[in-house]
């Protein structure tokens, strides 16, 4: 096939190609710190101001999250971020087709090309920043005071965090815990309406399924967990078929004979697959579409193959049956016993079929997602008065400061995690509840939290 002129050009369009210094990650540092002129131009001549540069995202998808900005006729729009060096990076990467852009709002970029302006999706804004920075780009360079937590993070303090850490300890303990309190009582609803629809038992294998697929896959979870209910799985004697009708449901189980399979996979595999052709036509209208599962946003240790596993393990009867006494009791340290000590030969070193090996062994059930399993799944379920729940919760462990709890901390306190006189599990519950109703429902200038300060 004859390669067309038109065809070489935009391939091999000449263009000043910004120095080595200038990656993509100094331009994300530069967006983040919104070392940016106010107002921007887009390459429409429109301006825009913006207002938060939005949630720094180090896994895979748009750069930046939830960004917010104000329009020419002065609307707030509030929509991902995507940034690169060229403005055909967009189209080089695909990202048209990627699901995962569908939110985009804002295509941040060095230098735009030439004769390639109009090739983008309807509805996303393009702002070329060469002639755009608030100052130089060396001195801009040496201006970065970031520190480790927010990068980390990818927050930024917002405008109430001094506020925040001015108030009295005891004051500001009894914010957060409040804002858990109500956390806690929306969970329990759902909870109870849930024991009334499907039963306990049920109530508590959705509950402990969504807890397990974290933010990322809390939705498949939810969905394989309707699709095979625990009276069905408890009824599967074999453990193999338990496990092969859990992760064949869910679309996780791949055909050994048409799929890139590891040495030491594919035993198990082998095993698993003979048992789910059997039983395969018995449950072909329940599997979930594997397109649901978000695979590559995940770090190795949570992946869903890793948290399936620990929940086929959680499954077998003996241990079911133990596992709801400790939720309907509030037994905390039973209940924490229990998922933190559940383990299998294959998963606890491996991250997917594909041969994706741990570096050292991992617990399938990590201390700090065992304790969000309390609030998540003891706490709205057990069988205690809201006085006698309260009382056992105080001598909870808070946990750690990971994933969003670090992002809500920076964006309220401006610190990675809270004070130790305010650390408490219902207030680092409260803290998150926070984050979702203020920080992520709106811009920071528009936040209605100041006020809700003053009042108290």
């Amino acid at each position: 096939m004859v390669l067309g002129y038109r065809r070489w050009i935009r391939e091999n369009l000449l263009r000043e190609e910004p120095g080595p210094i200038l990656s993509e990650s100094i331009l994300q540092r530069i967006w983040f710190e919104q070392l940016v002129r106010d107002p921007l131009i887009t390459l429409e001549g429109e301006s825009i101001r913006l207002l938060h540069p939005g949630i720094w995202n180090h896994r895979p998808g748009p750069d930046f999250l939830q960004a917010s900005f104000s329009s020419a006729d002065g609307r707030v729009l509030t929509g991902d971020m995507e940034l690169h060096r060229h403005s055909s990076d967009w189209g080089a990467h695909k990202h048209s087709s990627n699901p995962a852009y569908k939110n985009v709002l804002l295509h941040v970029f060095w230098q735009a090309d030439p004769g390639l302006i109009g090739s983008f999706p309807a509805g996303i804004r393009q702002v070329a920043l060469e002639q755009q920075l608030s100052a130089p780009l060396t001195e801009l360079i040496s201006l970065f005071h970031s520190s480790p937590a927010e990068v980390l993070s990818g927050e930024k303090p917002g405008q109430c965090h001094p506020a925040l850490l001015a108030l009295p300890p005891e004051k500001l303990k009894e914010i957060l815990e409040e804002a858990g309190w109500h956390r806690l009582r929306q969970r329990r609803s759902l909870a109870q309406a849930r024991v009334g629809s499907f039963g306990f038992e049920q109530a508590v294998w959705i509950a402990l399924a969504e807890g397990l697929g974290f933010s990322e896959n809390r939705e498949p979870f939810s969905s394989l967990a309707r699709a095979v209910p625990i009276r069905k799985v408890l009824q599967i004697p074999d453990p193999l078929e338990r496990n092969a009708v859990l992760y064949g449901v869910a679309g996780l189980l791949s055909d050994p004979t048409h799929s890139r399979v590891s040495e030491y996979a594919l035993p198990l595999l082998r095993e698993l697959w003979a048992r789910w052709w059997r039983v395969r036509e018995e449950w072909a209208p329940y599997i979930l579409p594997g397109s649901g599962w978000r695979l590559g946003a995940t770090r190795p240790n949570n992946s869903p193959y890793r948290r399936l596993a620990a929940l086929a393990c959680l499954s077998y009867p003996f241990v079911w049956q133990s596992l709801m006494e400790s939720v309907r009791r509030g037994d905390s340290a039973c209940f924490l016993k229990m998922v933190g000590s559940v383990s299998d030969e294959f998963w606890d070193h491996h991250a997917g079929w594909d041969g994706r090996v741990l570096s050292s062994s991992s617990k399938l059930i990590g201390a700090d997602r065992a304790m969000a399993l309390l609030f998540q799944v003891v706490a709205p379920l057990a069988d205690l008065t809201e006085l006698e729940l309260g009382r056992r919760m105080e001598s909870w462990p808070a946990g750690g400061d990971a994933g969003l709890l670090r992002s809500a901390s920076v964006r309220l306190l401006g610190v990675p995690f809270p004070p130790s006189d305010v650390r408490t599990h219902l207030a680092r519950e409260g803290l998150l509840q926070i984050y979702k109703d203020f920080c992520r429902a709106k811009p920071c200038a528009q936040c209605s939290m100041p006020e809700f300060l003053k009042s108290r």
